[in-house]
């Protein structure tokens, strides 16, 4: 089963935005297609929030997170998900999973693509999270300053 954002190989549900413009963000985001592949090419990139809330996505079946990611240059890359569960106000969020070199699976920072299939046990989960109510994804790196994303789909 894949629950799909991004992808060529499946059907997308419908994401709200792929770049929140929160304060303190300096991405911009835009459509970039490489050898007829189509990819969100993020530059000037510090964080970027991701938002899916109409609707939020059932992820509680779901064993994997899974993005390609390429980066002409970086040591690090971070994932942090926002879930809306129905009897609070906000968002809980999870800590970063920090992928890099060293990490299972790796993040190359090289100018080669990186396939991350993050187990969601890989994910801290706070109190009251929700996996039936997951609304936004945050990425953010310390030094890689254009990455490109692509295949962003949850699946088990």
């Amino acid at each position: 089963s894949v629950i799909s954002m991004f992808s060529n190989a499946y059907s997308d549900v419908p994401v709200d935005t792929w770049n929140t413009y929160w304060q303190w963000s300096t991405a911009q985001v835009e459509d970039y297609v490489v050898a007829d592949d189509n990819t969100k090419m993020y530059t000037s990139l510090n964080f970027v929030g991701i938002e899916f809330l109409n609707p939020t996505i059932d992820a509680s079946a779901m064993t994997h997170f899974h993005l390609d990611v390429y980066a002409p240059d970086g040591t690090d890359f971070k994932v942090k998900l926002v879930s809306f569960p129905p009897a609070l106000t906000s968002g809980v969020e999870t800590q970063d999973v920090v992928v890099d070199a060293d990490s299972v699976p790796p993040f190359n920072g090289d100018g080669t693509w990186s396939s991350l299939d993050i187990p969601l046990s890989d994910f801290v989960l706070p109190a009251d999270w929700d996996w039936a109510h997951v609304g936004q994804l945050v990425l953010s790196t310390t030094d890689a300053q254009l990455v490109l994303v692509d295949n962003v789909y949850w699946h088990d």
